[in-house]
């Protein structure tokens, strides 16, 4: 893999400056090894969050058709979840279910290293791209998600170091490098639906080459490359298109991320609000308001303009892959910058949905040292040694400063049921609480049934563990049970005269927490209760209200004890 020399020739490097010296190969791996340092304690020491669990919920599925179901219900293509399938092997910890993005956060490193070296002059500053990347808060917390958008990170990252192959004026002699580029840009976007903001962005970059060049045949060369994205393209748009339809869809839980025409804000201000915003989730150090965020952007032009000139010779095949690296997340910013002004996808939202701009903008700032300083020179190796000593200073803090908690989301309410109910062999469950029982439930194991009889909105799961079995009945059409709602107790009738059933728990989180009933208002809703129980053949054992959380076991009538 060492360059000829003509190819160091033409770009100014010495032969010992190489960046396929010998040490970057054992130097890439521990920084590797370094990176998932701070990612196994965070894995050890942090609960999964809600949607984390409601991944696991769609994997664990025991009928495919259940499962082509759940993950066409949630806002992610398949592939992830099959991996996750595949992770249970390994056991139901919270660590396995980590294992897909754990392992995909720590070889995106490795990938990102080896992009790095294609487009600089010098190993030492590819090393610190990804001794930073690696690093970096951002990175460590989504390789700790159970969630597809790190696996669909690093399927770009592997996409783009073959794309850089293909960016020169002769082609690689085998069709190798183009087809794992298409490959694995096609399981990127069927890993995260974010990725076809780079595969249009390189499809952009990959277009304009020909022209840029000024190549001969210039429109065999658009035909090529027109082919190939069709081809990468082919099967996720028809996923998407089975998923979702021909419609975006703009979700509840982000409007300040979509811009809204008839709103107060202004484009430009809501473009600023969210620039900023993007900043501050990938910057190690907080971008305040006004003046010095004004004076970021200017420094980051400055930035982009200065390596643009210094890499000017396009000959050279890693000034080359240095313009593509520093336009591709341009682009690609742009795409997702126009796509929420016209409501398809969030721009400034959660890290998670901007997260696959990162890794190429990390890259990014160590281009100018690299043009500017010999990488061997004493000036360079002490600068790069004092940027090391700071990467792992402000990694540590970043790291310590970020709230952890090991206990599971919402243990305090199902303590409180299984205090109520300690022997439960039923419970009625809504959509939002399924994931909050599974949560504290997922190394059960969870076989479907069926439908409730007649009601095929309500479906029925056996949990076993140990020699303790619970019946589940999954409201698929309530997010959050109503006990005032009349429909409700005819799908609790059916269920406990379907399976003979003696009682019927009730496990209702309300996910928003309004303010606490009056006493009025308590007494109003147990009467509700009481007059809807009876008219179906059913009275309350118990009703334990807290705020707007319910916990409640209902019974044939004739059979409570009168509680």
């Amino acid at each position: 893999m060492n360059p000829t020399s003509g190819e160091a020739r033409e770009t100014g490097v010495r032969e010992s400056d190489s960046p396929d010296s010998r040490w970057y190969e054992w130097a890439l791996p521990v920084i590797v090894l370094v990176s998932l340092i701070p990612r196994l304690l965070l894995a050890l020491n942090q609960y999964v969050e809600y949607d984390g669990y409601w991944h696991v919920w769609i994997a664990q599925q025991d009928r495919w058709d259940n499962f082509i179901r759940e993950y066409r219900a949630n806002a992610h293509p398949p592939l992830y979840f099959l991996l996750l399938r595949m992770s249970f092997w390994f056991g139901r910890t919270q660590l396995a279910y980590r294992g897909v993005s754990l392992l995909s956060g720590a070889a995106s490193v490795y990938v990102l290293g080896r992009t790095a070296l294609k487009a600089m002059r010098s190993p030492v500053w590819a090393a610190l791209a990804a001794l930073a990347y690696g690093l970096a808060l951002p990175s460590i917390l989504l390789s700790n998600e159970v969630r597809t958008y790190m696996l669909s990170a690093f399927l770009v990252q592997v996409s783009f170091l073959y794309f850089l192959d293909l960016t020169g004026e002769v082609q690689p002699a085998t069709p190798g490098p183009r087809v794992m580029f298409g490959v694995m840009a096609t399981l990127a976007c069927l890993s995260e639906y974010y990725a076809a903001f780079y595969v249009g962005a390189t499809m952009l970059i990959a277009l304009a080459l020909p022209i840029v060049r000024r190549e001969k045949r210039v429109f065999r060369s658009l035909l090529r490359e027109l082919a190939t994205f069709v081809l990468i393209l082919a099967l996720p748009v028809w996923e998407y298109i089975s998923h979702f339809g021909t419609t975006s869809v703009a979700y509840d839980h982000l409007p300040g991320y979509y811009y809204n025409p008839d709103g107060a804000e202004s484009a430009v201000d809501f473009l600023l609000r969210n620039l900023r915003n993007e900043l501050n989730w990938f910057s190690p150090l907080p971008v305040a308001e006004g003046t010095p965020f004004y004076a970021t952007l200017g420094a980051l032009l400055l930035v982009a303009c200065a390596i643009v000139f210094l890499a000017r010779r396009w000959s050279a095949s890693r000034n080359r892959a240095a313009i593509v690296s520093l336009l591709l997340p341009l682009v690609m910013l742009c795409a997702v910058v126009t796509a929420s002004l016209i409501r398809a996808y969030p721009f400034g939202g959660f890290l998670r949905q901007q997260y696959v701009l990162f890794p190429f903008l990390m890259v990014c700032p160590f281009l100018l040292p690299d043009r500017l300083f010999d990488g061997a020179s004493r000036l360079s190796l002490a600068l790069t040694g004092v940027l090391a000593v700071g990467i792992l200073a402000v990694s540590v803090r970043n790291y310590e400063a970020w709230p952890k908690s090991g206990r599971l989301l919402m243990s305090d309410q199902m303590e409180r049921y299984n205090r109520l109910f300690p022997s439960a062999g039923a419970v009625y469950i809504d959509q939002f609480n399924l994931t909050t029982f599974l949560t504290h439930h997922h190394d059960w194991k969870w076989e479907f049934i069926a439908p409730v009889p007649g009601m095929d909105w309500v479906d029925v799961y056996k949990l076993s563990r140990g020699g303790r079995s619970i019946l589940l009945f999954r409201d698929k059409n309530r997010w959050n049970l109503d006990l005032r709602e009349q429909l409700l107790y005819t799908s609790i009738a059916k269920g406990i005269g379907a399976w003979h059933l003696p009682a019927m728990t009730i496990f209702c989180i309300t996910q928003t927490h309004p303010l606490g009933r009056t006493d009025a208002q308590i007494a109003a809703y147990r009467d509700r209760v009481a007059e809807l129980s009876a008219a179906h053949g059913l009275c309350v054992e118990t009703l334990d209200l807290q705020n707007f959380d319910v916990y409640a076991e209902f019974r044939p009538s004739g059979t409570c004890t009168g509680k």
